[in-house]
């Protein structure tokens, strides 16, 4: 039987849950906060009895503070709260651990809520919802590192967009590499059904006037049209945005519900390389209603979508759980679940499960957050409580979290309790929304097993100067990392370290790193390799990477090997100035894959991995948007 975890168990928790992956973390609010915990907790950060207080997002600071953002409903604040990692409200931001603030704050302040929430690398927040001065508009506020306004950003730290004509809600943030921010969520047009809406702002709050019209981009798909999750290819520098088509917008029931995902590239203007014009539609099943409530991506550009399916319409039977795996011409990937869906029921008959967020551990295990109504109470009803499931790589339950692949906690039998998010850091699943009537903040931690890289390397090329040679390298992601030591070579076997970098520790935004090698070898190659040192002494490290310092000058792109199977390496000649693009081409034209690089008129050398892609021949070409160049080699 499977087992329910709730306050009235928790005196045998430390027996029942030993370290079994899925069960409640108990090192999280280890002593408990008023009468909660270990393992949860709840707070009511506007202190008032009869607000409703919703936590939305989810972030984690580079020390692995938590962040949980959201909204306070009845009087409607944006709302920020930071935790320590070990459950406890940090003092350091806010007030007392929390940031609670309108538009235009005081007794007649607008109203507004929080949704979406993004960290800049600089560690600035970035919250997306809505104000509402007459209709409800856009609203995007960036704070300090310590929860102040930041003052730099809009007008004292606060930018309100009204899209028209009706109301318009945003739901979900992203940040560029560039540092522009993309808002997405939906608005409401002249024919009272809503669309689709994405606006990118400049890294100080202006609309981007080079992104649609004016920095507004609406798509009309279907009827009621509800966007949620947002990624940006920050190598194309496209935007997908994922959600629903057909809605049932607020219990109407007037649609019947499709997954929906859109495509535009970085102009704003739909991408006709994805599915029909930019727009792809998914149908769960004969009859359903289906809702998504959130995305991930997998690093080879894949997406996973996921929310509910409902069989009978939006007034049918009890809702399940479905994660689709999308892939990057926007059909359904058949190799994942059964013909790229993976549908599951909380337990296996006749529960109502709810999914509202999807994250992607590093190992490419999937995992959901939502909610289950499966506590009894003595009266004979059913109580919701706090669920996560998780899929393998393949969309099948993984039986080695907590048994069958599902684990659900309810902080109290007397109340409903809804995780609206699931974040992964480290060895925890955290899930974030509400808990008890009337609804208070709750954060959970679950035991996860994620067999975390401790650093994603994007990208490593170099160089050559006259006298030296530069490295650059961007990051992903690191947890823990403590330095790169720069390593060279002059046979590719034998390394000696000419240099330390420190790295940021904890990271889950683009990082850039740089090293100048002032004493190249010059009259042999130059192999480099980073040495990645974690704080616990492991050690990583990264592929080499080859300068051919005593190599003539010359006008041609440069591989080797060719034929190659895994790591090729490319050296792009002098001349380019600016972002240059590395683009391979298979034999149909298509781009299979790109990397942006910085020139400085100097030839570049990096290296490119296409282990993935199939055999076949391939046509490589370098281009800074002035001068082109191009050659083919042969995967092997």
């Amino acid at each position: 039987m499977k087992k329910l975890t709730s306050t009235l168990t928790m005196a045998f928790l430390c027996l029942y849950v030993s370290a079994q992956v899925g069960s409640l973390d108990i090192q999280f609010n280890a002593s408990g906060t008023n009468g909660i915990g270990p393992g949860f907790r709840i707070d009511n950060p506007s202190g008032l009895p009869d607000v409703y207080d919703f936590g939305t997002a989810m972030a984690f600071t580079s020390d692995g503070k938590i962040l949980v953002a959201g909204y306070t409903q009845n009087d409607d604040y944006f709302l920020v709260v930071r935790y320590t990692k070990a459950g406890i409200l940090d003092n350091s931001f806010g007030t007392g651990g929390v940031v609670r603030v309108r538009s235009e704050d005081g007794p007649g302040g607008n109203s507004a809520r929080g949704y979406g929430m993004a960290l800049q690398p600089d560690g600035k927040i970035v919250v997306a919802g809505w104000n509402w001065p007459t209709n409800k508009d856009f609203c995007v506020m960036r704070f300090n590192e310590d929860g102040s306004f930041d003052n730099s950003f809009g007008t004292d730290g606060k930018v309100t967009t009204n899209l028209g004509p009706g109301n318009d809600e945003a739901r979900n943030v992203a940040i560029q590499n560039d540092g522009k921010i993309v808002v997405t969520g939906f608005s409401f047009n002249a024919s009272g059904n809503s669309d689709y809406a994405v606006v990118r702002y400049k890294p100080d709050g202006s609309l981007d006037g080079s992104f649609g019209s004016g920095g507004i981009v609406k798509t009309n798909i279907n009827s009621y049209d509800i966007a949620q999750g947002i990624s940006i290819n920050n190598t194309t520098g496209a935007i997908t945005i994922a959600g629903t088509s057909n809605s049932s917008f607020e219990n109407t029931h007037t649609g019947n519900g499709d997954f929906t995902v859109v495509r535009y590239t970085s102009s704003g203007a739909l991408d006709g390389n994805f599915g029909s014009g930019g727009i792809a539609t998914f149908d769960i099943g004969t009859g359903t209603y289906d809702e998504a409530r959130g995305m991930a991506v997998q690093p080879d550009g894949q997406l996973l979508v996921a929310g509910i399916t409902k069989p009978g319409g939006a007034r049918g039977a009890n809702s399940d759980v479905v994660v689709l795996r999308i892939a990057t011409d926007g059909s359904l990937d058949g190799t994942f679940g059964s013909g790229g869906k993976a549908i599951a029921n909380y337990t296996g008959l006749n529960s109502d499960d709810d999914c509202n967020s999807v994250a992607l551990q590093s190992d490419g295990k999937i995992v959901i957050g939502g909610s289950v109504d499966i506590f009894p109470t003595s009266n004979g009803d059913k109580k919701l409580g706090l669920m996560t499931m998780r899929f393998t790589a393949a969309g099948q339950l993984d039986v080695t979290f907590d048994g069958d692949g599902k684990a659900a906690a309810n902080i109290a039998l007397t109340d409903d309790d809804r995780a609206l998010v699931v974040a992964l850091n480290g060895d925890r699943i955290y899930l974030a929304g509400t808990s008890g009537g009337p609804p208070d903040l709750a954060i959970a931690a679950f035991q996860n097993d994620n067999s975390t890289l401790p650093m994603i390397l994007t990208q490593f090329y170099g160089q050559k100067q006259t006298s030296s040679v530069v490295l650059q390298w961007t990051t992903s992601m690191e947890e823990n990392v403590s330095q790169f030591v720069v390593e060279r070579s002059n046979d590719g076997k034998t390394f000696k370290a000419i240099g330390t970098v420190a790295a940021t520790g904890n990271s889950f935004t683009a990082r850039n790193y740089s090293f100048a090698d002032q004493s190249p070898f010059t009259t042999a190659d130059n192999y480099y390799r980073l040495r990645v040192q974690d704080l616990d002494g492991s050690v990583t490290f990264s592929k080499i990477l080859i300068i051919k310092y005593a190599a003539g000058s010359t006008s041609n792109l440069q591989i080797f090997p060719n034929p190659v199977k895994n790591v090729l390496q490319v050296q792009i000649p002098g001349g380019f100035n600016g972002n240059t693009s590395l683009q391979v081409f298979d034999l149909n034209g298509q781009l299979v894959k790109r990397s942006i690089l910085t020139s400085n008129g100097n030839a570049l050398n990096t290296t490119l991995d296409i282990s993935t892609l199939p055999v076949g021949v391939y046509t490589l070409k370098a281009t800074d948007g002035h001068i082109s160049i191009n050659t083919r080699f042969v995967k092997q």
